[in-house]
């Protein structure tokens, strides 16, 4: 097994990739949204079979981001209309921003060794 890790390797690297874009959102706000667009393009046209599993990965990573989003905006709204739930809603918002952030170095990392995701289908690690 090859594990080339050059810049012109790793761009070739779809799975690779998608785990960039997804960690960018950390810093765009949106590149997310263009990472799961390319997964599910991606996963029609899996060209080998480890990468089949980090688009169902990804997938639901991006799931989870959005999930993040949405409880964040229910905090903040919250805070703005003085409603006491915000506090009760920021911490599952961090929570899952952190788990979506931890999948998509963990999809990374096993698409830099072309290994497939050890569970593809899980909301969890």
């Amino acid at each position: 097994m090859s594990n080339d890790t050059s810049a012109a390797s790793l761009l070739a690297n779809r799975p690779f990739v998608v785990s960039v874009l997804y960690l960018g959102t950390y810093f765009t706000g949106v590149s997310g949204v263009v990472g799961v667009v390319l997964a599910f393009v991606f996963r029609g046209g899996a060209q080998e079979d480890w990468e089949g599993s980090h688009y169902s990965y990804h997938i639901k990573t991006f799931w989870l981001f959005a999930l993040a989003v949405a409880f964040t905006a229910i905090a903040v709204i919250s805070v703005i209309a003085e409603v006491a739930i915000g506090g009760f809603v920021a911490l599952p918002a961090a929570a899952l921003a952190i788990l979506a952030g931890v999948r998509s170095v963990l999809a990374m990392i096993n698409a830099v060794q072309k290994e497939p995701m050890p569970k593809p289908n899980s909301w969890l690690i």
